[in-house]
């Protein structure tokens, strides 16, 4: 029982180090996700084709061939290794072609009974995984006919690049090839149709997760507008009032804060009573914000970067006690 619980931790920590292995973490949510299954996916392949390979050995003998094909499940492992590499559209190129040219000669070799060619199904499923199919649609477009033009010719043509295997002939061995491909083939096609449906989840929620913030931003964006629109009529400002103090803003203009103080002289008092008292880039800061100013405006108004605007709110959102649920320009706006 000790020995159990021992081992499933340590089980669990070596997926979890295989499924995270090479994520970049400036990448964004979806890069990191898909990261995981193309780590997942491509451990799992490894694990198909070497039981594939081990079972090709022990109906026939152990030749050129079969530790050839041995050799190739270890492909999914160099191409886990490459990091990122491994997304890299012209090594993917390269892969499909070369295991597709690899089928095509297997199944020269082992002849069409033995089903080698079952294997072209799921290396034309897993471009739907590996590419993006309107991003990358040129290429996706060739190597599917690449595929498709090998599988034809290989069926309707009986294309033989070798004279087929004697021993596998005269043996008899063809149906169980047939059910030994047949059954890795299907194992494959279904790891390609469950890794397909894993990345389309991943990219429906982030679409959703979207949807979400963008109809939040908007509905924001519209609060902030109406609670500026009453402080200005609250202020007696006229359309002429607002342009000018816009047009100081936009130009960083030295006499901003006065002419913001003039038309709010309130405000800076009410912020000192409410938080640390607030020295005089923060007020240039919070005025900024008063007119519902985002923070790329502020960015360029200022000459100064977003991440500098940003660091600059979030120190603002220590001194003023403002909750981390509350967006800040909207709290400003509230004053």
């Amino acid at each position: 029982m000790s020995l159990k619980k021992k081992t499933i931790p340590k089980i669990s920590q070596l997926l979890n180090y295989i499924s995270s292995w090479g994520i970049n973490e400036n990448a964004n949510e979806f890069e990191k996700n898909f990261t995981v299954l193309i780590n997942q996916h491509l451990v799992l392949l490894f694990f198909i084709f070497f039981f594939h390979s081990i079972s090709i050995i022990l109906f026939l003998e152990i030749t050129i061939d079969s530790i050839f094909l041995g050799c190739i499940s270890f492909l999914w492992l160099l191409l886990m290794l490459l990091k990122e590499y491994r997304k890299n559209k012209e090594i993917l190129f390269f892969v499909f072609i070369f295991l597709c040219l690899v089928i095509t000669y297997y199944s020269s070799y082992c002849g069409q009974e033995s089903g080698v060619f079952l294997f072209y199904f799921p290396l034309l499923s897993a471009l739907a995984f590996f590419f993006e199919i309107k991003k990358d649609r040129n290429v996706v477009y060739f190597i599917a006919c690449f595929i498709l033009a090998s599988l034809y010719i290989t069926i309707v043509y009986d294309f033989r690049l070798v004279e087929p295997n004697s021993m596998i002939i005269c043996n008899g061995y063809e149906k169980k090839l047939m059910i030994l491909n047949v059954t890795f083939s299907l194992l494959v096609f279904v790891a390609d149709y469950y890794f397909i449906e894993r990345k389309r989840s991943i990219i429906f929620i982030l679409h959703s997760q979207n949807e979400v913030n963008i109809n939040t931003i908007k509905s924001l964006q519209t609060e902030n507008e109406r609670l500026l629109k009453n402080q200005f009529i609250a202020n007696n400002l006229t359309e002429e009032n607002i342009n000018e103090i816009m047009k100081l803003a936009q130009k960083d203009d030295p006499f901003f804060l006065d002419k913001f103080q003039f038309f709010f002289p309130d405000f800076f008092s009410r912020l000192d009573h409410i938080g640390s008292k607030l020295i005089l880039s923060d007020q240039h800061l919070c005025a900024m914000m008063r007119l519902n100013l985002d923070t790329k405006q502020i960015a360029t108004y200022t000459n100064t970067t977003i991440k500098s605007v940003e660091s600059k709110k979030y120190r603002l959102r220590k001194k003023l006690n403002i909750p981390s649920d509350i967006e800040i320009t909207q709290w400003i706006l509230s004053i």
